[in-house]
């Protein structure tokens, strides 16, 4: 309440009703949380009577339409398929217009049949889960979740500027200087998923996103963990554990390329949030050598070059890196009893390879992005990579569904469980804006 009471008193002092509200609605953490508690703050600000009086009755306005709004049934046929933007193991992501306000949102569709039979449940509810619970700018944000019969959506943000992978391969090698921003900004990024008390598991350049003015925000979070009982494959495992079929399963929960990933997620021995810091490092190398440090042939050597670092880790002399930079990589790429982070992001920070940034400002604010997407117009999808037309969804795709639920059903697992309280919806205003908590004054 402290808290909340100098925030409101701060935002009072600008006479801005709709900031206020703010306040109190977002900084308590839910619209329809404590209506005492968000009393208390009123009389906290010094508001007049008459002047609380219709500020609660506002309030009292907001909460009944934000529960009509959340029972209300959402459903695909309220976004418009612009564009599909990528496809992946059992998704795909399109760019979607929202039919009633024409506003353009990134539409990630999941096949349930998929997610069940691949064992993917747990990663799916902690993707939800982060999404939902950031309010970050280094998070694409969540504004919907919803579920049909068939199958599950998330409706985010769109970020048309492509991702860093697309970047990467058209610009082959980058300079120290461009590479520094883009790691200082990832540094932030994910220290902010690790502040929320997750692990992404899967920080990659294909899972980074460089929005229209040149910064970058984390997507994807399908690998991620709370270390939440509902984040734990086995809760949601069919009546079979021992199955042939659940071994194959749990053998392939790691999707991807091993490239990125942290020889001791690779060898299951136990892992910490140092594990991202691992792939901040490879990311690095790549950025500023032109290729991933353990590239190999197939995944399986991958996998291997990367459990053997310790061997298998060289940069070439012909890549003409700075001291700094080559320290950095090597100080990230080792063992995490040894990894540069496990003091937290701040040791990251303080390296000399960032000595020209200052982490102390918002970097999105403070710092001019060298490189600019080109964007054309509200629906250019240019800066992606094309969709190969024959991977493309067909609307009748989902003919082995009721085969699929209907064998979990006979193993004793209920396969809606799975998907309890997926529903989500971002509050907006009045004006359809949605609401997140002011960072301070100069945002006013």
């Amino acid at each position: 309440l402290p808290f909340l009471v100098v925030q409101a008193q701060s935002m009072a002092m600008y006479n801005n009703e709709r900031v206020l509200t703010e306040v109190i609605l977002i900084t308590i953490g839910n619209p329809v949380h404590c209506m005492r508690c968000r009393f208390s703050v009123l009389n906290a600000v010094g508001l007049s009577s008459d002047a609380q009086e219709q500020m609660r009755m506002m309030l009292c306005q907001k909460e009944s339409n934000y529960i009509r709004l959340k029972r209300a049934k959402m459903d695909k046929s309220m976004f418009e398929k612009i564009k599909t933007l990528g496809i992946g193991a059992f998704g795909e992501v399109c760019l979607a217009r929202k039919v009633d306000t024409g506003a353009l949102y990134a539409m990630k569709t999941l096949r349930k049949k998929d997610v069940l039979l691949r064992n993917q449940v747990a990663h799916v509810k902690a993707e939800r889960d982060i999404l939902a619970e950031a309010d970050n700018e280094w998070v694409v944000r969540l504004y919907y979740s919803f579920q049909d019969k068939d199958n599950l959506y998330f409706v985010m943000d769109y970020i048309p500027g492509g991702d860093m992978m697309s970047l990467l391969i058209r610009m082959g090698i980058f300079q120290e200087d461009l590479a520094q921003f883009y790691i200082a900004e990832l540094t932030c990024a994910v220290e902010s998923v690790h502040k929320m008390g997750f692990i992404h598991r899967d920080i990659k350049p294909d899972n980074i996103l460089i929005d229209r003015d040149g910064h970058i925000k984390l997507t994807d979070f399908g690998l991620c963990t709370g270390f939440r009982w509902t984040h734990d494959s086995k809760y949601y495992q069919s009546g079979e554990p021992n199955s042939s079929k659940t071994i194959r399963c749990l053998a392939h929960s790691l999707v991807g390329t091993p490239n990125y990933i942290a020889p001791e997620v690779l060898l299951r021995t136990g892992y910490t949030q140092l594990c991202d810091w691992w792939s901040v490092g490879v990311i690095l190398y790549e950025m500023v050598v032109g290729q991933p440090p353990f590239l190999a042939t197939n995944p399986f050597e991958t996998q291997m070059k990367v459990i053997n670092w310790q061997t298998t880790l060289h940069i070439p002399l012909q890549a003409k890196l700075s001291p700094e930079a080559t320290d950095l990589i090597l100080k990230l790429c080792r063992g995490p009893e040894d990894r540069l982070g496990k003091n937290g992001a701040d040791e990251i920070k303080a390296h000399p390879f960032f000595k020209s940034i200052d982490f102390s400002t918002d970097l999105r604010q403070q710092h001019y992005a060298p490189y600019i997407p080109k964007i054309t117009h509200c629906t250019d999808t240019s800066n992606f990579d094309p969709v190969d037309p024959d991977k493309l969804w067909s609307d009748d795709a989902d003919s082995n569904h009721n085969d699929t639920l209907n064998r979990w059903f006979k193993n004793g697992k209920h396969p809606e469980h799975a998907f309890y309280e997926f529903t989500f919806r971002r509050f907006f205003d009045d004006n359809g804006h949605p609401y997140s908590c002011p960072k301070n004054k100069a945002s006013l």
